[in-house]
């Protein structure tokens, strides 16, 4: 906060409502004193995100991110400290004042150059497209059915076709070379020349949560390659952070807790206009994990609108698998051949969308189909396998393996049965942080705990069927020991690493509990198995041990006992 006068800070806090600005990015519930919501800064579906607006500060329980509204907004935005204050500043008509002098823009950081180039560009283009060179664009977006509105509302753009346009532009509003080149609007050859990125192209700007412009995307209108082009990564723009439209769509996503997800600027932009204006795109690339913690922060249904050819298809697999495992409800539908979002709401009757709509398939379904489609049964099984053991949160499990079992015609118990575990991985401590020389417990005794930790009314059950000889880490036996005899929501005598832990598996008790009698069946059921495997197995090594003796009679008996393990 170097620099910036502190009464301003506080002013601008006081005028803005914390809740009002965090609920723009996901959806806060009241829980007592505090509002809880799924963190947006890592990927999750509980709500281990809280907020507490009469101290100013937010907390997640799994990644520890933690600050103010001002922290917040810096991070949800990718901005820098002085950057996110100017727009919150803006947004509560405060005058900055600066502690300091004022730095000249030689000074400025490279995110605040990247920005000031990225928006005066923006302007450049829009400018563009209404003039006379603009004309041709103009026509194009005509021929494709797209609305004026809709152009204004993109910020949709023109690229005039030299080689120095932007360049100059940016030139005589006191911008460098070297500065468009640093905001990806400028290109350098291999002899140090630097020219316009963008050139005869239509125009469509990448557009931050913010509303700050931080990149570009660019159409030939003849039949020149690529036909697309994209800006380069710059100090606000990194591939696979961002979603075209979703600046556009968040408000009316939150609405309705659903998106439409496509792939191309312009089947957007005509969801956008023929009544779906939920609905974004990924840009280029395949759908991210950065993608889907952004969108499993605003909804709760992903809609894939993919094309239906085989590239197509594999996209939807590969995203539907992606949200699936975030815990985020997923429907794919594929296009048929030759369609898309824009050729059918332009050239069809609406309703045939909306029908067409109405067939989307269940996410996990349909990479069931796909998967069972390309694959022989020995590999449809271990992606199975691998599906599962991804899913690291308890609850998950706990909702897919029946519906997979189902779906593979198996019981649950022979779905479970032939579940590879995963392989143990290093870990620092029991949140997956901090040095690997500290071991915390594996996944199963990660399940067994967190199901004690919600339910402590199943405590005794638990310890009946004899949890305590199966517990594999030291860790885990001690948290076991120290809350089986607690009632209730009891945590005392729990230290910091344990606490922490407590409290992230209560946050999954509202998912467990529809289920919670089978789940309890099922831990019952592993355990008896797992101390049954290990009587076998001593009974094994005691017959060895009586047999290098030759005590018969003791040999007699290990069989007998052996059994009646059979």
């Amino acid at each position: 906060m170097a620099g910036f006068d502190s009464e301003t800070i506080a002013e601008i806090k006081s005028r803005l409502s914390m809740l009002d600005i965090i609920n723009r990015y996901v959806e806060l519930r009241q829980t007592g004193e505090r509002w809880t919501a799924p963190c947006p800064f890592h990927q999750e579906t509980k709500p281990s995100f809280t907020v507490s607006p009469d101290k100013g500060f937010y907390y997640c329980f799994g990644c520890q991110a933690s600050g103010d509204l001002i922290d917040f907004y810096k991070e949800i935005n990718g901005l820098n400290f002085s950057e996110a204050l100017r727009q919150l500043a803006h947004e509560a008509g405060v005058e900055i004042r600066k502690s300091t002098s004022v730095p000249d823009k030689k000074e400025k950081d490279r995110v605040s150059i990247s920005q000031e180039v990225n928006s005066l560009a923006g302007r450049y283009f829009v400018d563009c497209l209404w003039s006379d060179q603009g004309k041709r664009a103009r026509q194009y977006l005509v021929s494709r059915k797209i609305s004026r509105e809709m152009t204004r509302d993109f910020r949709l753009g023109w690229s005039p076709g030299g080689w120095q346009n932007l360049a100059g532009f940016l030139d005589k509003n006191g911008f460098t070379a070297d500065e468009g080149v640093l905001a990806g609007v400028l290109s350098r050859n291999q002899k140090g020349q630097t020219y316009d990125r963008f050139r005869s192209r239509l125009i469509f700007p990448i557009i931050s949560l913010s509303g700050m412009v931080v990149a570009f995307g660019g159409r030939t209108l003849d039949e020149g390659e690529p036909k697309y082009l994209n800006s380069s990564e710059s100090p606000v723009y990194t591939k696979g952070d961002h979603l075209y439209g979703l600046f556009q769509a968040r408000k009316h996503i939150t609405r309705t807790k659903r998106v439409y997800l496509t792939e191309g600027y312009l089947d957007v932009i005509a969801l956008h206009q023929y009544g779906f204006p939920n609905s974004c795109g990924v840009l280029g690339t395949a759908l991210t994990g950065s993608q889907v913690r952004r969108l499993g922060g605003l909804s709760r249904e992903v809609v894939l609108l993919f094309d239906g050819d085989e590239a197509g298809r594999n996209a939807a697999f590969r995203s539907a698998e992606m949200l699936i495992g975030a815990g985020i409800g997923c429907r794919v539908l594929n296009f048929p051949q030759g369609e898309d979002a824009h050729s059918l709401l332009t050239t069809r009757d609406q309703d045939v969308f909306e029908d067409l709509l109405g067939s989307a398939v269940a996410g996990l379904d349909y990479c069931l189909r796909i998967a069972g489609s390309h694959k022989s049964p020995k590999e449809l099984l271990s992606w199975v396998n691998n599906f599962i053991n991804s899913l690291s949160d308890f609850s998950l499990k706990t909702y897919y393996i029946p519906k997979v079992a189902g779906a593979l015609g198996l019981t649950e118990m022979e779905l479970r049965k032939n579940l590879e575990k995963p392989k143990a991985q290093p870990r620092a401590d029991i949140s997956g942080r901090g040095s690997p020389a500290t071991p915390g417990p594996d996944q199963r005794d990660r399940e067994i705990l967190t199901f004690a930790s919600c339910f402590p009314e199943y405590r005794k059950n638990l310890e009946q069927k004899g949890i305590d000889l199966i517990l594999s880490s030291e860790w885990a036996v001690q948290f076991w020991k120290k809350i089986k005899e607690k009632t209730g929501d009891d945590h005392h005598g729990l230290d910091e690493q344990e606490t922490d832990f407590y409290y992230r598996a209560r946050l999954q008790r509202d998912s467990l509990k529809k289920n919670r009698e089978q789940v309890l069946r099922d831990l019952e059921a592993f355990v008896s198995q797992v101390i049954l495997n290990m009587s076998r197995q001593n009974l094994k090594q005691a017959l060895i041990r009586a047999q290098k003796n030759n005590d018969h009679q003791e040999v007699k008996r290990i069989l007998g006992l052996m059994q009646s393990y059979l």
